[in-house]
């Protein structure tokens, strides 16, 4: 017995070839754009009304204010949890940063020089010849070296305190307190002709080499004070990579929660966002308002 082939029917929805594709756009085109051929007008379009006219902007508006509601509701959160958080504290340094600020490296320009030392304040740091101290000295009145000469103490003075360093800048011992002659300092310096014997003074002035014994020092005597000075070219190269400015995170953050951050533009990119908040709560309360009534109209 032979065996007949199976016969597939074709498929209800033959593909129609590409070349006919092409064919029937080409004759659809040159139907309505070529000259001599019937014009097929377009659908007209519906009656815009009030509502779709509504519907329209309050779709746009939202697509607006999508991104900035977004931003400014997570900023806000952090601005909240800031003292928490620790960013009130935390500083950025980011270049990008503060040159939106206008901020700009600028090393110190003046410092103070003792037994060829030199020390200045900066935005990151206290430097001794170049190098940052493991503690800060913001407040400084003076330095002035004393000890002997085979171990040279540098004393450097605050309004309250006086540190004593070491030639590499180790803390050596902080005195303040009881631990000094007098509560308030006004200078140091150094007794002319003694260099190793530092002075400091309020209102009567009392001098010491290694900070331990102070005794108080005559009216009459010479002392050469601390003073401020200027930095050279090369001390300033060396102090500018700690020269770097810096701003608060918490600061940051509102500045871009308020746009000022991006300046007068900014401010008021965030003012338009606020307008268009406006706007798309009082559309979406019509939009809601208008569809309830059409609505209970077509039940009726």
């Amino acid at each position: 017995m032979s065996v007949q082939p199976s016969i597939k029917p074709p498929p209800k929805h033959a593909p129609t070839p590409l070349d006919e594709r092409i064919a029937a756009a080409f004759r659809a085109w040159r139907i309505r754009y070529l000259p001599g051929n019937k014009h097929v007008p377009k659908p007209p379009k519906p009656k815009t009304n009030f509502s779709m006219f509504l519907r329209t902007w309050h779709k746009r508006a939202g697509l607006f204010a999508f991104v900035f509601m977004g931003w400014l509701g997570f900023s806000g959160f952090l601005i909240n949890q800031s003292p928490a958080w620790g960013y009130d504290v935390a500083r950025v340094k980011l270049s990008w940063v503060m040159a939106l600020y206008g901020l700009h490296p600028e090393p110190p320009g003046t410092g103070l020089m003792a037994g060829g030392h030199w020390l200045a304040e900066t935005m990151d740091a206290s430097l001794l010849d170049g190098k940052p101290l493991a503690q800060r000295i913001p407040r400084q009145l003076g330095m002035a070296i004393g000890g002997s000469a085979d171990k040279p103490l540098l004393f450097v003075a605050e309004p309250d305190k006086v540190f004593v360093l070491g030639p590499d800048g180790s803390i050596v011992d902080e005195m303040s307190g009881y631990t000094l002659p007098i509560q308030a300092i006004r200078r140091i310096g150094v007794v002319e002709g003694k260099p190793n014997k530092v002075v400091i003074q309020d209102l009567d002035a009392y001098a010491t080499t290694d900070g331990l014994a102070w005794d108080k020092l005559p009216i009459n005597s010479d002392v050469k004070w601390s003073e401020q000075v200027p930095l050279t070219d090369a001390q300033k190269a060396k102090a500018l990579p700690y020269s770097r400015p810096s701003v608060s995170l918490e600061h940051v953050l509102v500045d871009a929660h308020s746009g000022r951050i991006f300046g007068a533009f900014g401010a008021w990119v965030i003012n338009f966002v606020g307008i268009a908040a406006i706007l798309l709560s009082i559309s979406g309360v019509w939009i809601v308002v208008r569809t309830n009534k059409q609505r209970r109209q077509a039940r009726r």
